[in-house]
């Protein structure tokens, strides 16, 4: 998964370039060990420093500056004036808009104490939502109480917030006034790079996570991400003895850390959050990781939402620990449609080719050096009238994939309201509705190939009709409507078994309309023991 860490302005790169140190220091440590690895991360990395001042980045090398607006601002900057910044954007923005269009997940970093941060972070995050970007916003709110800057610039950094609200976008919003303390006080600098830091490391923390997708599932970050309010990071550093699993007050400590950062505007209980976990122990210290933060989020919010994501950092070097993307909860929300970009070194890729007797080619290209994935005599697909007796493809399958890398015959095919000869299996199908990837495809086929790819689903999969609480009354899934469903489906508390079958009917109803979701059979589901929601929180302590 490509990243782009994209900072706006001087302070922002000031942060960018801390962020940027602690990267390129793991990399360097990994490398030792693992150079492939090492390589395929830093390639999947991308840092960028934008600015109006040339001044700003001559430090940088010329691969990483983006310098907007040289006829706007003549190179020297924005002369404090954010709506100058937006200009400047606005001038360069097919440039912008290219960079942009080569990742998937785009972290934003700007501080509003002048003109460029606080000018352009808006906008950014708008281009990248508009072009189905995973956007994760940083902004710095000035403080003016103490002086660093002037009421029209701190009103500014106001609006700035209010923009992010009124789109629904959330947001990462830092308040300098909480850096400084009159019992100890410090130097503005001081107090800037001790609130930078934890920005750093958590962001660190969540590179691991987004560039390998294989713990995670996007739609879970899809839903995350969507709606209103605001973000929240954490990072907690847990040191142990060699050889040895921390203890219980080194994880307590870090947990305190990961979850207390009292530096963000973040003022709701907890809602979907993700959690990261780095360090080579034991699953029962994972277990009380897991369980303190849950403790954290839950005691003292009447009922929380806390609904915890969690995965590791494989291949984390030192300092591990636990980093945290805390999201406040403010309902529930469709998920963020997103275009995810699989393309991956080493990874066979399928795609297709039209030859003069109107078939499909299928053909899976390795890079140098990997074994053939398939024999060298590619499957041919009929895809119109003919009297060839050629194959037909493996499965569904691959004709998704052609479809995903907008392969000109697969997509002709999609379109085509003739179902060609290709085996349409419900299994198969329903472990394509679990993929991103597939159900942000599946609006690109026409109503008989998805009329056809859903009757596969009903008639070759039942469903068994678990119970539900809604509030708290106990209800079988087979009754529920889809705004019950959805609504339940951002419950942390939903037993396990239960919530592959509740998202595939959520994610038929999405695609295919609320009535689609009737259409399944359903059968008696198993026994279930009745656990409390807290205790299911805290399922890993039992043993």
């Amino acid at each position: 998964m490509n990243i782009l860490l994209l900072s706006a302005g001087g302070g922002g790169g000031n942060i960018l370039r801390s962020v940027k140190t602690l990267f390129d220091r793991d990399v360097t440590v990994i490398r030792k060990t693992d150079a492939a690895y090492a390589e395929r991360l830093q390639a999947a990395v991308t840092t960028r420093f934008l600015d109006t001042n040339e001044f700003s980045l001559a430090d940088l090398p010329a691969e990483e500056r983006l310098l907007i607006g040289t006829r706007t601002t003549g190179r020297l900057g924005a002369r404090h004036n954010p709506e100058v910044a937006g200009q400047a954007l606005e001038e360069s923005k097919d440039d912008v808009e290219a960079l942009m269009l080569e990742h998937s997940v785009i972290v934003l970093i700007a501080t509003g104490g002048k003109g460029t941060g606080a000018g352009t972070m808006f906008p950014l995050a708008q281009i990248a939502r508009r072009h189905r970007k995973l956007v994760l916003p940083i902004f710095v709110r000035p403080s003016f109480e103490r002086h660093e800057v002037d009421k029209r610039r701190y009103d500014y950094a106001l609006k700035v917030g209010e923009q992010f609200d009124g789109a629904k976008i959330r947001l990462i919003e830092i308040l300098n006034d909480r850096g400084y303390d009159d019992g100890d006080p410090k130097p503005q600098l001081v107090v800037w790079e001790r609130m930078n830091l934890p920005i750093a490391r958590g962001l660190r923390g969540l590179i691991y996570v987004l560039w390998d997708l294989s713990q995670v599932d996007p739609s879970d970050l899809s839903t995350l991400l969507a709606g209103n309010g605001r973000l929240r990071i954490g990072f907690g550093e847990i040191d142990p003895p060699a050889g040895a699993d921390p203890s219980d007050e080194l994880i307590e400590h870090a947990v305190g850390g990961c979850w207390g950062n009292p530096y963000y505007a973040f003022s709701r209980p907890a809602g979907t959050s993700l959690v990261c976990i780095h360090g080579d122990w034991s699953n029962v210290v994972d277990a009380k990781i897991k369980g303190r933060l849950a403790e954290s989020a839950v005691v003292g919010t009447g009922g929380s939402h806390y609904n915890p994501l969690y995965t590791r950092a494989v291949q984390s070097p030192k300092p591990w620990g636990v980093t945290a993307l805390f999201g406040e909860h403010t309902g529930v929300h469709q998920p963020l449609e997103v275009d995810w970009r699989f393309d991956r070194p080493g990874v066979p890729v399928v795609s297709m080719a039209v030859d003069a007797a109107n078939t499909v080619a299928l053909e899976v290209q390795a890079d140098e050096g990997d074994a053939p994935a398939i024999p060298e005599s590619p499957a041919v697909i009929p895809i119109g009238p003919s009297q060839s007796d050629t194959k037909s493809p493996a499965s569904l399958w691959e004709f998704a994939v052609a479809v995903n890398r907008s392969d000109p015959a697969a997509l002709a095919l999609a379109r085509d309201g003739a179902v060609a000869g290709i085996a349409i299996e419900g299994s198969e199908v329903r472990k394509l509705l679990g993929t991103m990837w597939f159900r942000a495809i599946v609006p690109r086929f026409s109503e008989e190939w998805r009329g056809c790819i859903l009757s596969a689903l009903v008639d070759g999969v039942v469903i068994p009709n678990h119970v539900v609480k809604v509030g708290r009354q106990a209800m079988l899934l087979s009754a529920l409507n889809y705004p019950q469903l959805q609504e339940i489906a951002a419950k942390s508390w939903l037993p396990d078994v239960a919530r592959p079958d509740l998202e595939l009917l959520v994610a038929v109803g999405r695609l295919w309309g609320e009535s689609a979701v009737s259409r399944f059979r359903f059968v008696p589901a198993p026994q279930q023991r009745e656990t409390s929601k807290f205790a299911s929180l805290l399922e890993g302590f039992r043993s």
